[in-house]
């Protein structure tokens, strides 16, 4: 038998399932963020690449035919007039065919719009998106499901709304984590810390918490995060973070080497464009290139 000490350093020594967010990406193809067939196309292209074990698949509320996404209104509006619509059964159907692994399902960033403003028609709305991301996580087989569940520009809004819906929901969906990501907050006196630490389960966008200062934070709540949104651009092959008072790769041995997070590493690249495929795959081969070679 191994012992428990060689047990627990091989797992914090595993190698992280590495993921990437397609919906970003998707003009490195020449296609348009809510172009749902560009989506699998990026996906089977990614896959056949060998750079990542799985994606992170983002509900587009430009697929919704029902209103005009909420979040970003204006720039959107017209994204969501030229798009095709889908339903979440013929979404799930084109993921099932073409069977890739899905590690997370990102919810339509409407949820806490709706959640916040405090009128009925709005939460009822916000509680079907819910259902809508967690089923369709359930249908692929996501173990994640994330969400953005407050209204980042809202200043005043009765938390506890939010707060009691999605409690509520995942015993509906039993395999499926229903995890809040921390993005960021206009409500007074919050952090996104602050906010995201109450729920079970936890997305850490890294450049979120670089924002507000507060990445050393979360390793109180470590074990509860259950997904990791790394965030970077483009430079000469490799991920750069911006601004931030760490680097994309310091962070990325914080979390993994420090805290031991064994969960699903989600690249969010930022400003990808045509022409930078290989670029991509070459920053993207960094991932588990960077922890090989931490680890050994």
């Amino acid at each position: 038998m191994v012992p428990v000490s060689e047990a627990m350093e091989a797992e914090r020594r595993a190698p992280n399932l590495v993921s990437i967010s397609v919906a970003p990406t998707t003009e490195v193809i020449q296609r348009r963020y809510y172009d749902l067939p560009g989506t699998m196309e990026l996906m089977r292209l990614l896959w056949l690449e060998a750079v990542v074990d799985g994606v992170e698949f983002q509900n587009m509320a430009e697929w919704d035919n029902q209103e005009p996404p909420r979040d970003e209104r204006d720039r959107r509006l017209v994204a969501w007039k030229a798009s095709e619509k889908y339903t979440i059964a013929e979404i799930a159907a084109l993921l099932q065919e073409a069977e890739l692994p899905v590690l997370s399902v990102h919810a339509n960033r409407d949820v806490g719009a709706c959640l916040c403003t405090g009128l009925e028609e709005d939460v009822q709305r916000g509680r079907r998106l819910i259902h809508e991301a967690l089923s369709l996580a359930q249908a692929v087989q996501a173990p994640v499901c994330v969400f953005h569940l407050w209204d980042t520009w809202r200043e005043d809004f009765d938390w506890s709304v939010a707060e009691g819906i999605l409690r509520e929901m995942p015993d509906q969906y039993p395999g499926v984590k229903a995890s809040v990501e921390n993005v960021p907050t206009n409500l007074a006196g919050r952090t996104p810390f602050e906010l995201v630490r109450r729920f079970e389960w936890i997305t850490l966008d890294l450049w979120w918490a670089a924002l507000y200062d507060e990445l050393d934070r979360f390793e109180s709540v470590k074990d509860r995060i259950v997904n990791i949104h790394l965030r970077g651009r483009l430079e000469a092959g490799e991920w750069v973070l911006e601004d931030a008072p760490f680097g994309f790769y310091e962070a990325l041995d914080t979390v993994k080497y420090k805290w031991g997070y064994t969960g699903p590493l989600t690249m969010e690249p930022a400003g990808v464009r045509d022409g930078d495929w290989e670029s991509l795959l070459a920053a993207m081969a960094t991932l588990k290139a960077h922890e090989m070679r931490t680890a050994t």
